[in-house]
């Protein structure tokens, strides 16, 4: 029985896709989502802590472990996330025996690094196809079962996934800073079936100079124009997925009364300085010189930070 039932909003696990061409930064960029999305879950851990909610199943020979201690911003660096060297046979019920695993150790986010292996790699949907004797088309239809059962992996293992995806990639001729004509690898199509972009609720493109730009976004977080991901695209998205907060209006509304709190302050450090100058030619002489080095701006008009220094100044 079918049952109808009044559209809300719900909590939900991330499924996103980072997709680039090879020294792109697809798994460092993850890994800075990641954490960021535990560093909002957990806002009370040390950061070692955080990193042991992060799990990532590497194909790609342990190259995610050369990320360990690189810096990710001025106090942050990457720590000990969970790791599983995740060897051929790339079949669907290995993946999925990685994510329980990881999952079992304590990974409430997993990298998947990479999906695309999954389907062109050793013991992957292409070569068992190549192997398959009979009719090729036929044969594909038999393998569909195989994507269903990835599709699950992905979208009911109640955790959150963020899966890397090679780009078949191809060179394009661009200027460098000499004005010379020099060869640039771009990332195309992704290395996967093509139906698998439609699973990802957030697609991300990752370019060579580790740039992102998200090409689906049901999110509706990162908008049209490049960026670069840090811990706090994390954060947003975290609030977005589990919290159930329009994010946008959240950060609209902390922004307007962050901006009402300071111009209270203002007005009062403002009247704070009248008072004091209101009968003091001495200080009035140093209002006014203060006003001139402003660039004639009067007292009223002073930013916040402005008015705090010369409250200091007029006050004392």
């Amino acid at each position: 029985m079918l049952q109808v039932k009044k559209a809300r909003r719900e909590k939900q696990k991330l499924i996103a896709g980072f997709m680039g061409p090879s020294g792109a930064g697809k798994t460092f960029s993850a890994l800075i989502m990641a954490f960021g999305m535990m560093r909002e879950a957990y806002p009370q851990l040390r950061d070692e802590e955080v990193w042991e909610k992060v799990g990532l199943a590497d194909t790609e020979h342990e190259r995610s472990l050369l990320y360990f201690g690189s810096d990710i911003d001025e106090d942050t660096k990457v720590g000990e996330f969970l790791h599983i060297n995740f060897e051929p046979p790339y079949t669907t019920a290995r993946y999925q025996e990685a994510v329980m695993a990881l999952k079992q150790a304590g990974a409430e986010i997993i990298v998947i690094d990479s999906l695309s292996h999954n389907w062109q790699g050793e013991g992957g949907i292409v070569e068992t196809h190549g192997a398959m004797s009979g009719n090729s088309f036929q044969n594909w239809g038999k393998l569909a079962p195989q994507t269903s059962s990835l599709v699950k992996t992905l979208t009911r293992n109640d955790v959150h996934i963020i899966a890397t995806l090679r780009t078949k990639q191809e060179y394009a001729m661009e200027l460098n800073d000499k004005g010379k004509q020099q060869p640039v690898k771009i990332g195309t199509k992704p290395v996967q079936k093509d139906e698998m972009e439609y699973e990802f609720m957030l697609n991300l493109n990752v370019d060579m100079n580790h740039m992102a730009k998200a090409s689906k976004d049901n999110t509706h977080l990162f908008g049209e124009e490049e960026f670069q991901v840090t811990i706090n695209d994390g954060r947003r998205l975290f609030r977005w997925l589990e919290l159930g907060v329009d994010v946008k209006a959240e950060e609209a509304r902390l922004n307007a009364e962050r901006e009402e709190a300071e111009e209270n302050e203002r007005q009062q450090l403002l009247s704070e300085i009248l008072q004091a100058v209101e009968s003091n030619e001495e200080k009035q002489k140093v209002l006014a010189g203060l006003e001139f080095k402003m660039n004639e701006q009067k007292v009223s008009d002073f930013s916040l930070k402005v008015m705090k220094r010369a409250h200091e100044i007029l006050t004392n």
